[in-house]
C-alpha cells in the first residue's frame, strides 16, 4: 500500500480515512441525539412517585452524610459507614408525608437492629430526639404530625427537594475529598 500523500497542505487524512472518521462522527452524533431524546422521553413518562423517589434518595443520602460519625439516634452505636445505616424516620414516611423531608424527623439509625428488628426503636428514638435537639423540636414534630391538612405532593415540590439535597450532598462530598 502506498504511503499517504496529501493533495493539499491542510489535508490531514486520506480519502478512506476521512470517510471512516466522518462515519464515526455521524454515529457519535446520532448516539448523542438519541440519548438526549431518550432522556426527554423518560422525563415525560415520569410519575409523581418517580419524582418522590428521587427526592427521597437525595434527602436520605444527605441524612446519611450528615450523620456519619455520629451515634444512632436510638441506641448510641457509632455510625461509621453510610452503607451500614439507614435514614430512619421517627414519624413513618408514608403515614406522615408532611414530615417526610423534615431534617429533625429523619436521623441516622442502625440498619439491622433499630430500624429493622426493632421497627424503628421508637421509644429510644423519642429519647434521642430530646437529647439531640430538645423538647421544643419534639413538640414541633408532634404538632406537625397532628396537622393532617398540610400535604405537599406536587411534582415541582419533589423536584425542588431533590435539587436542594443533591446540591447539599455534592457540597459535603466535595468538602470530604
Amino acid at each position: 500500500m502506498a504511503e499517504f500523500e496529501p493533495i493539499k497542505a491542510i489535508q490531514p487524512y486520506c480519502l478512506a480515512c476521512t470517510i471512516k472518521r466522518a462515519k464515526i462522527h455521524v454515529k457519535k452524533e446520532k448516539d448523542r441525539q438519541w440519548k438526549e431524546r431518550k432522556k426527554n422521553l423518560k422525563e415525560k413518562v415520569k410519575k409523581i412517585s418517580d419524582y418522590r423517589s428521587e427526592a427521597r434518595y437525595w434527602f436520605q443520602r444527605w441524612i446519611r452524610l450528615r450523620d456519619v460519625g455520629k451515634k444512632c439516634i436510638s441506641c448510641n452505636v457509632l455510625l461509621t459507614d453510610i452503607r451500614t445505616f439507614d435514614a430512619g424516620h421517627y414519624y413513618p414516611a408514608f403515614t406522615y408525608p408532611n414530615l417526610l423531608f423534615n431534617e429533625y424527623n429523619v436521623n441516622g439509625q442502625c440498619k439491622m437492629t433499630c430500624n429493622n428488628m426493632l421497627s424503628g426503636n421508637l421509644i429510644e428514638y423519642r429519647k434521642g430526639i430530646i437529647q439531640r435537639y430538645g423538647n421544643e423540636v419534639l413538640n414541633e414534630l408532634d404538632s406537625i404530625a397532628e396537622d393532617k391538612s398540610k400535604r405537599t405532593l406536587t411534582k415541582e415540590y419533589y423536584i425542588e427537594i431533590a435539587d436542594i439535597y443533591k446540591a447539599k450532598c455534592k457540597e459535603i462530598e466535595k468538602l470530604r475529598n
